[in-house]
């Protein structure tokens, strides 16, 4: 049971946080960006290189890994 309590005091923090200085809240989400564009990259990489690996076997998985990955 504490450590249902532990996880929601961690999960809130920043949320009360927030009402102390709006501000800060408004500077992390710009901070942000750089890394969803990583994740973003990485994403489009991680399903190119699972398309490569079934091109032979599955071609329109691969097809269709390639359109996620032009999406994404």
């Amino acid at each position: 049971m504490q450590n249902f309590f532990v996880a929601a005091s961690d999960t809130f923090k920043p949320f009360f946080f927030s009402f102390q200085n709006p501000f800060s809240a408004l500077l992390k989400s710009h901070s942000s960006g750089s890394r969803i564009e990583q994740d973003r990259v990485a994403t489009a990489g991680g399903l190119q290189r699972m398309a490569r690996d079934v091109e032979h076997s599955q071609p329109n998985l691969a097809a269709e890994l390639r359109y996620f990955a032009s999406r994404s």
